[in-house]
């Protein structure tokens, strides 16, 4: 990869990043992701403009998942009356793999970082589109990397 920047998260938009790979291996989760904008202040943009990527791939260094849920959802009829109620279903980590499969060629609807300083770990929420369901992964981990090849236009 001819890019690398450690602990930029922020200086990166993964909302509505196409999904081509999760894994979760070597005490590390990967993201592979295509359409990653890469923001104007991102040290290894020279550009000094918005910018995108694909091929990118996020690693969270100790990453241990917290939470993998499918997330409920509210079902009305056409005239907005209230129907049932789906509950949101907590993934088994024996279905981790199977599920990462699934969401392949999806598209992430939002990311967050919340970092701890006191701890020096942070918490990555990333929520993600399925259907009509979105499935919500939570990561701790102790840094985030980022690799790609190159930049695009937007």
């Amino acid at each position: 990869m001819n890019f690398r920047t450690v602990d930029e998260f922020e200086n990166f938009d993964f909302d509505e990043a196409h999904i081509s790979g999760i894994e979760n291996r070597n005490g590390h989760v990967f993201l592979m992701l295509d359409n990653v904008m890469i923001k104007a202040n991102n040290s290894c943009n020279r550009d000094i403009r918005e910018m995108r990527t694909n091929d990118l791939v996020l690693k969270l260094q100790d990453g241990k998942i917290t939470s993998f849920i499918k997330e409920g959802v509210k079902v009305y009829n056409a005239d907005g009356v209230f129907q049932r109620e789906i509950p949101d279903e907590i993934i088994p980590i024996e279905k981790y793999q199977e599920t990462f499969d699934m969401l392949i060629d999806k598209y992430m609807l939002e990311v967050i970082v919340k970092r701890d300083e006191s701890s020096g770990e942070n918490t990555y929420e990333f929520e993600i589109e399925y259907e009509e369901f979105s499935y919500l992964l939570v990561v701790k981990a102790a840094h985030d990397t980022e690799e790609w090849d190159r930049f695009m236009n937007k």
